[in-house]
């Protein structure tokens, strides 16, 4: 971490799949648009209001890159935790800037749904470590069934269903 660095948690809902970026053979990269309205009761009008949406490019590097493209999807809810930054670049001599969220963490809103962790396995070497051998974006991640936790006690597989694009809660 830097000086005057500005680090956040951003609660919204995915407003893009979750899409690569980059070469094979790259370090792994993906960026996702992440969309958060705030809200507030109104006592005296007794009804939820909703505030203007903030609207973020969040990106990620290395494994948890990886495993954002197998496990984030459009309209999922989750909670983005990492550095703002702000990207400038210029265009027909334009100067543009845009805030950048960098992730250090992405995880499901648990508080909008259930999920179930799985751990991967990739090699001998982490993919932050930059393991040479199998590039990460071809070579898929495997677990073995021991490394799956279950988010509840539920024991039927139909009962425990993955976040998808629901409004619950």
């Amino acid at each position: 971490m830097s000086i005057n660095e500005i680090k956040t948690t951003v609660f919204g809902f995915m407003g893009t799949q979750p899409a690569r970026l980059g070469q094979p053979g790259a370090t792994p990269v993906c960026s996702f648009r992440l969309g958060s309205t705030p809200a507030y009761y109104d006592a005296a009008a007794g009804v939820w209001k909703r505030k203007s949406t903030t609207w973020l490019t969040v990106k990620a590097f290395r494994t948890l890159a990886v495993n954002a493209l197998a496990c984030l999807h459009k309209g999922d809810p989750v909670m983005v935790t990492g550095s703002l930054v702000t990207e400038e670049w210029t265009s027909d001599g334009q100067p543009h800037s845009s805030l950048v969220l960098v992730a250090d963490g992405i995880g499901h809103d648990l508080a909008r749904g259930q999920d179930t962790f799985t751990r991967i396995r990739s090699g001998t070497a982490s993919i932050d470590e930059g393991a040479a051998g199998a590039d990460p974006w071809t070579t898929p991640l495997t677990s073995s069934p021991s490394e799956t936790a279950p988010a509840s006690s539920v024991s039927s597989a139909a009962e425990r269903t993955p976040v998808r694009a629901s409004n619950a809660g």
